[in-house]
């Protein structure tokens, strides 16, 4: 996987972009790419990179704009094709995901119990449109054990 990032975009960036990647042996691959550009966006997030420690968790802040705040609210990873709509899901014996609309324009995604696995892009939709996050997840604390004299100090 690779990122491109367009910086300073006016709405006449809208269009059509070709993505491709160009491999040795000829046989390149590459897609169509629609990129709507808007001053206000019908789907966005306060944070489109986020992370969170193992064992902890992530509260990603969606914003939806109020043609689309009846639509279908999904929260989906690249990784597996695997979506989360409303509710507590779990993801894994350890990790959930909580989708949670207030019906005003805002959607709250909780992933807990974090686990390295988690880490990578999501997208956030409502309806048709939609915005990508990308999760890391680094390593928790470790737990120090110092013994002194038959006493054990957890630190």
């Amino acid at each position: 996987m690779f990122t491109v990032e367009l910086n300073s975009l006016q709405d006449s960036d809208s269009g059509y972009y070709w993505c491709a990647v160009e491999i040795s042996d000829g046989s390149d691959d590459g897609d169509y790419v629609y990129l709507t550009v808007s001053s206000d966006p019908a789907v966005s997030v306060i944070n489109s990179r986020d992370s969170g420690q193992e064992g902890g968790s992530v509260s990603v802040q969606c914003l939806i704009s109020a043609e689309y705040q009846n639509e279908q609210k999904k929260w989906c990873r690249f990784k597996d094709k695997r979506c989360f709509i409303g509710g507590r899901t779990n993801t894994s014996q350890n990790s959930a995901v909580l989708v949670s609309d207030d019906e005003k324009g805002s959607v709250s995604v909780e992933m807990s119990g974090l686990q390295k696995s988690d880490a990578g892009w999501y997208w956030f939709s409502a309806g048709d449109v939609g915005v990508t996050v990308h999760l890391t997840v680094t390593e928790g604390p470790s737990s120090k054990i110092t013994c002194i004299r038959n006493t054990v100090h957890i630190c």
